[in-house]
């Protein structure tokens, strides 16, 4: 189940990653097209999205936010670990017990800290992906 969960995470991780990694550019940012309307019945007009800065700035915010709970994460779980096997092996020298509390630590970790700051961090970035430009919270504001 762990592993699973572990597995899941992971991925979602990747793919979101390797889906902004296409729209991120250091290149100068061209002026905006013009919002395309459609005319036909039934349609909807497009919408413009949040800016490339705005994009840019909410997928930095993604990857740090994500990498300091993973890493965080994995180590107060190393650190638990080890303590937690080395006190359950110390009759048969605590060494054993160390490194295998240490894996099993980190893993957990990872999963407990690592999963729920992915989900709210995807959920910002998609939110600012979706957003009209300007409005998300990465829009420079002159008040």
């Amino acid at each position: 189940m762990i592993v699973r969960q572990a597995a899941v995470t992971a991925g979602m991780a990747v793919a979101a990653m390797g889906l902004a990694a296409g729209l991120s550019h250091a290149g100068p940012v061209p002026a905006p097209a013009p919002a395309v309307t459609s005319t036909a019945p039934g349609t909807l007009p497009f919408q413009d999205v949040a800016s490339r800065e705005e994009n840019d700035r909410a997928f930095g915010q993604f990857g740090a936010q994500v990498g300091i709970a993973v890493t965080v994460g994995s180590l107060v779980g190393t650190i638990a670990g080890a303590g937690i096997g080395c006190i359950a092996t110390l009759p048969a020298g605590c060494v054993a017990g160390l490194v295998t509390g240490a894996g099993i630590g980190g893993v957990i970790g990872t999963i407990v800290a690592g999963g729920p700051a992915l989900g709210v961090s995807a959920y910002q970035l998609w939110e600012t992906y979706n957003a009209a430009p300007g409005t998300s919270i990465y829009a420079d504001r002159d008040e």
